[in-house]
């Protein structure tokens, strides 16, 4: 193992922690206050958005908002590549300059352990004063806790679908297997006479792409990073073999051999363009916008399940990744009363279904499997189906760390620097060094269904 590697994780993480206890003394206070009590909302709320997709459907929630409420609604938009470092340094300097916080699920564990966010717990039992009706959080397919109480409500959820060609492919693959051989008669480099360049692709840059990407093919091969119980798994035989069968992909030059280079738009642009076959595991989001272009492909691109791995009775184990884009209160906010009726409209069922209607993919189940959706978003039916038996990342306050030790595995991996067991054991030996040196509960699943 690379000592100084593991040191300066360490030294990252204890830093992580002394900065989220003291903020937390500071912030304490402020988690502790009875929504029944709390100051009248201003008129004025201020929500922290990240530029993409979810931003500009967001906007379009404000006026209706604003009618329903008398709140005025602005927008403090940040772009892709600062965003998470802008959010971190705000949230834990106290900073009060937004109300509320757009946030990925993977973040809700370090921000509510430093209480940088509140729990919402007090302003769900008062609900119903923004959008005339409780917020319903059964109807969610899922809510983000720490600790047991929640701290963020989801606007946008996202899962793995697979891509394929039907004028090419006519049945999609059901295991992993399958869509190996069917890869391999795809790709150029192994038929000459292919129509497309690539048999299959994913996205597999960093950050936000290649350890979740990879998230869907580990698990459905019985892998895991981090059991439910905080054991580590990532070199168990089950996680190797998951490994190993991504090694087989660029051995044999399935996939491009610059897949570390591949990211969602490029995902998206070789399958518009006819350059590949399949791709998967890749985002669900890329389905509507496929589906609204100009490519002569885009009748004969349709969507599946993720492929998964046949076990001894037959059937196929699938288990895609799903994770969500959420509102959180900022613990420093002057207006948490009027950042409350915020997050309570926008993730409510009006407020859905006014994000839906602008491209949003709102994470309630009625929203989803509603009628008026039925032609215009036939995706909906199959996000409903696969987070049926979707998996979500654990929720740890080192969240930042684990991903980092898994993408370094895998690119070993994805270069065939490293063997999968040698890359997965050594991830899991500085896996098991943080957890053992950083004060943990056993991780709480990230998307909690209600």
């Amino acid at each position: 193992m690379n000592r100084f590697k593991l040191n300066t994780l360490m030294a990252a993480a204890f830093s992580l922690l002394v900065l989220w206890a003291v903020t937390g003394f500071v912030l304490l206070s402020r988690d502790m206050i009875d929504a029944s009590t709390a100051p009248k909302a201003e008129a004025v709320v201020k929500v922290l958005i990240r530029t993409g997709t979810e931003s500009a459907a967001l906007r379009q929630i404000a006026q209706p908002f604003e009618q329903e409420t008398g709140i005025k609604v602005q927008f403090i938009e940040v772009g892709r590549d600062s965003y998470f470092t802008a959010v971190g340094t705000q949230l834990f300097a106290g900073s009060n300059t937004f109300d509320v916080v757009l946030m990925p699920s993977t973040s809700i564990a370090q921000f509510a352990s430093s209480k940088a966010i509140l729990p919402l717990d007090r302003y769900i039992a008062m609900s119903g004063s923004a959008s005339g009706e409780p917020v319903d959080i059964d109807d969610f397919l899922s809510v983000y806790r720490y600790n047991g109480s929640i701290y963020a409500l989801p606007t946008d959820i996202s899962t793995h679908f697979l891509y394929y060609r039907s004028d090419l492919i006519p049945k999609p693959p059901e295991t992993w297997d399958e869509l190996y051989e069917i890869a391999k008669t795809f790709t150029a480099g192994i038929h000459r006479n292919s129509p497309t360049r690539w048999g299959l692709v994913m996205p597999a840059v960093v950050p936000e792409e290649r350890e979740k990407i990879f998230d869907s093919i580990l698990w459905s091969f019985g892998g895991n990073i981090i059991g439910d119980d905080g054991q580590v798994l990532f070199d168990s035989k089950e996680s190797i073999q998951s490994g190993e069968y991504l090694e087989k992909l660029m051995r044999e030059s399935v996939v491009p051999g610059d897949l570390m280079s591949w990211d969602f738009a490029r995902t998206r642009d070789a399958l518009i363009n006819g350059d590949v076959a399949m791709a998967a595991p890749y985002w669900n989001s890329a389905y509507p916008m496929i589906a609204q272009s100009s490519s002569p492909h885009k009748d004969h691109i349709r969507i599946a399940l993720i492929p998964g791995v046949r076990d001894e009775t037959g059937q196929v184990r699938r288990i895609p990744f799903q994770h969500g884009w959420t509102l959180s209160i900022n613990a420093s906010s002057t207006n948490q009363l009027g950042a409350w009726k915020f997050v309570e409209f926008a993730t409510g069922k009006q407020g859905g279904m006014i994000y839906a209607r602008n491209g949003g993919i709102p994470a309630r189940r009625s929203i989803l499997s509603a009628p008026e959706f039925r032609e215009s978003r036939p995706d909906f039916a199959l996000i409903l189906k696969s987070l049926t038996i979707a998996r979500s990342e654990p929720s740890l306050i080192y969240y930042p760390a684990m991903a980092e030790v898994q993408e370094n595995a895998l690119a070993k991996i994805l270069t065939l620097f490293a063997s999968p067991s040698d890359a997965f054991q050594d991830a899991a030996a500085e896996l098991r060094n943080l957890s053992a040196h950083i004060s943990v509960k056993v991780p709480e699943r990230m998307g909690n269904n209600p």
